[in-house]
């Protein structure tokens, strides 16, 4: 009979770009980034990061594919972690993606709570996450024991995890050309700043 348990993963990673390597020196934390997948191949994850490699700091909802974690003959160092889920948590998980995937523009990059991270505090805006704050909320959503009015860093949820982890190495799937995200970007301090300000513009009016 096949198995039929279904699983939530969590992948931490050590991310091989500049922005990521700051800010590990910055928080000491062995990894800067946290995404989820409903497989264990990792050939598709869901995470709040930049959209494109080109435009830093334009990001928000996005689906993450291998070749973000291979970069210039580096391959991202990882803390995997699969937590079991019974059929009613499965369906609160993909209803939650399922939303976002079917309006991916209409969740923004929390840059406001990134830049409040060292001091510890959590900026709430509508429709707004950090990769840390989107796992949080989806776990608090499964049931697990996170709130998600809390402040928590990349580090915390993955100690609060521990009992699920289950590999911790290189990036285990292979490297697919993933056009969408390395491919040129028109405009990006544009885009950027127009994501900025439409994040001021719902902190200020919810």
């Amino acid at each position: 009979m096949p198995d039929s348990q279904k699983y939530l993963y969590v992948l931490f990673s050590a991310t091989p770009y500049r922005m990521g390597y700051w800010i590990r020196r910055v928080t000491g934390e062995p990894y800067n980034h946290v995404a989820i997948a409903t497989e264990e191949t990792l050939h598709e994850l869901y995470a709040f990061a930049r959209r494109y490699y080109r435009a830093p700091f334009y990001g928000g909802f996005v689906r993450e594919h291998p070749s973000r974690y291979h970069h210039n003959g580096i391959t991202a160092q990882v803390r995997l972690y699969r937590l079991p889920l019974n059929e009613r948590q499965w369906d609160i998980l993909q209803a939650l993606l399922g939303t976002m995937r079917r309006r991916p523009d209409r969740y923004l990059y929390n840059h406001l709570s990134a830049l409040a991270a060292p001091l510890r505090v959590k900026i709430r805006v509508r429709d707004a996450f950090t990769c840390a704050e989107f796992t949080v909320s989806v776990l608090s959503a499964l049931g697990f024991d996170f709130d998600p009015d809390r402040f928590y860093t990349i580090g915390d949820i993955a100690r609060r995890l521990e009992e699920y982890h289950i590999y911790s190495g290189s990036y285990p799937a292979n490297a697919e050309p993933d056009p969408a995200f390395f491919g040129p970007v028109r405009h990006p301090l544009y885009a950027s700043a127009k994501s900025f300000l439409l994040l001021l513009w719902r902190k200020a009016i919810p």
